[in-house]
């Protein structure tokens, strides 16, 4: 049963940067689910690991329960992180602020990526079970994200969700599987005018796009838990949300996605971006995506669009699993 009243006495403390915190009742039997909430909903408290220990302790009538909580860093450097952490998550609501609430997410996933690298030694440390490596076991927060700049999966989805709630988003996280090699992975949940939605701004990390190096994908950006469902495994405890809304997906609100390929809608869509960095095609499936390149790429049929004729001789592209295809023109 959910104790209120020690979740709020054990987040009090935590947020205070206590290194134990004692009870004078029995709460052994909800500690650790207090606990396990807090780190769920609390990640602005990034020098928490996530690992404690407890114990209790009886004396006639008398009960006492104490967790310690793993904190990898000394007080001075704490006081130190904790400042630059207040202030880099200032920036960012002021950067990411935006008139609507989808603007407002878009923002945010547009920084956390333009600020953040992903941390490939952190992973490869982590996924080897190294846990006693502080700057290792830092790449999982919203600190290393936001502060340092470079974070693993769970470092980009702590780092949203605490930039999310400073603008009044609701956001929370998701643990599962890479359904391409099973490793663990976390990402968001996002409620965007009402309505939820899957968002992974990892793999949407220029990093993890396939093709040229540089390209965002989108293909995670407010999608329906069948489409997650495509690359993704979901833990059941996350309990997350069924998502079936699409009116917030990016390609959805942009105008990008086609039914089917067609010449003269691909060329609408195309024609509508060309002042953007990267021009976007989202399709329903893989047949359609196969088909629009071998049509304008493979045939050069892209060139018969007279503005690309005109000012363009090259071009850059990237595809994904998702039915995307992405291609940035080349000046003349």
């Amino acid at each position: 049963m959910q104790n209120d009243k020690t979740y709020g006495e054990l987040l009090e403390k935590l947020a205070d940067g206590a290194r134990e915190v004692v009870f004078d009742y029995d709460c052994a039997d909800t500690i650790m689910k207090d606990f396990a909430r807090i780190m769920d909903e609390h990640p602005e408290l990034f020098w928490l690991t996530g690992s404690c220990k407890y114990g209790k302790s009886v004396r006639g009538n008398e009960v006492r329960v104490t967790l310690i909580p793993e904190i990898m860093i000394d007080d001075d450097e704490l006081k130190l992180r904790r400042r630059k952490f207040d202030h880099a998550v200032e920036r960012f609501a002021i950067l990411c602020r935006g008139e609507s609430e989808f603007e407002t997410v878009f923002k945010i996933h547009e920084a956390i990526i333009d600020k953040t690298e992903y941390n490939f030694a952190s992973a490869n440390a982590l996924a080897s079970g190294v846990r006693n490596d502080e700057a290792a076991v830092r790449g999982m927060s919203a600190y290393a994200c936001l502060v340092d700049g470079n974070a693993v999966c769970s470092g980009y989805a702590k780092a949203f969700q605490v930039v999310a709630a400073k603008l009044g988003i609701r956001a929370g996280r998701v643990q599962g599987i890479k359904l391409d090699g099973g490793g663990p992975h976390e990402w968001n949940i996002v409620t965007v005018d009402g309505e939820p939605y899957h968002l992974d701004v990892t793999w949407d990390d220029p990093v993890f796009a396939n093709g040229v190096q540089g390209f965002r994908t989108y293909d995670y950006f407010c999608v329906t838990t069948e489409e997650i469902l495509r690359t993704h495994g979901i833990d059941p405890k996350s309990n997350a949300p069924l998502c079936t809304a699409t009116a917030s997906n990016f390609f959805v609100k942009r105008g990008y996605c086609l039914d089917r390929y067609d010449f003269a809608k691909a060329e609408a869509v195309i024609r509508a971006q060309l002042s953007n960095d990267t021009v976007y095609l989202k399709f329903p499936d893989k047949s359609a995506l196969a088909a629009a390149s071998e049509d304008l790429l493979k045939k050069l049929r892209i060139f018969e669009i007279p503005e690309v004729r005109a000012n363009y001789n090259s071009l850059q592209t990237s595809t994904t699993a998702n039915g995307t295809l992405a291609v940035r023109f080349v000046k003349k």
